[in-house]
């Protein structure tokens, strides 16, 4: 089958790209969606739109903080679906190394600011709740100014609060 590929990774790089890096994007899928299924349906779905965004990867950023951020959105994005039908995911059992408890209260909290932030935002938050990376680094995941996340995540927090953000998710300014 022949698919033309755009001139930022080739369909090789592609094929590489996903050999190491599928695992990793579906810990990270399956942190956020906690079903077999969907983590495994949010990693088709990345590395489908990675091959149809392959021409914007910028040659400067990591492939992995690429592809990071194309599993995040797709999803955050299924998860909003989800959170709009209020839908309980069932408690699954995952080996990890993550502690679920934290993971599962993150998850649900993620669903109620879900409900309320568009896409970039919800990154933000996710970034910032689930993963407890700094603005700094959030900036640099998205390739946005800190300044910008710094107020991303002033306006995220005050929603939190006003939502009854979880005790165990509150942190510095970061």
């Amino acid at each position: 089958m022949g698919v033309k590929m755009p001139p930022g990774l080739s369909a090789r790089e592609v094929q590489d790209l996903y050999d190491r890096y599928a695992p990793g994007m579906y810990r990270r899928a399956f942190a956020l969606l906690q079903r077999e299924a969907d983590a495994w349906d949010a990693v088709q779905e990345s590395c489908i739109r990675v091959l149809q965004s392959a021409a914007e990867f910028r040659r400067e950023a990591r492939p992995m903080t690429f592809i990071y951020r194309v599993t995040t959105n797709v999803s955050l994005n299924m998860l909003r679906a989800r959170a709009l039908r209020d839908v309980a995911p069932a408690p699954v059992e995952h080996e990890g190394t993550v502690d679920p408890l934290a993971t599962t209260e993150c998850r649900d909290f993620l669903l109620k600011l879900a409900r309320e932030l568009d896409e970039r935002a919800l990154t933000v938050a996710t970034l910032h709740y689930l993963d407890g990376m700094t603005q700094e680094e959030i900036a640099q995941i998205l390739g946005l100014s800190r300044k910008t996340i710094v107020r991303d995540v002033q306006r995220i927090s005050a929603l939190a609060r006003s939502l009854g953000e979880p005790e165990r998710n509150r942190r510095g300014a970061g």
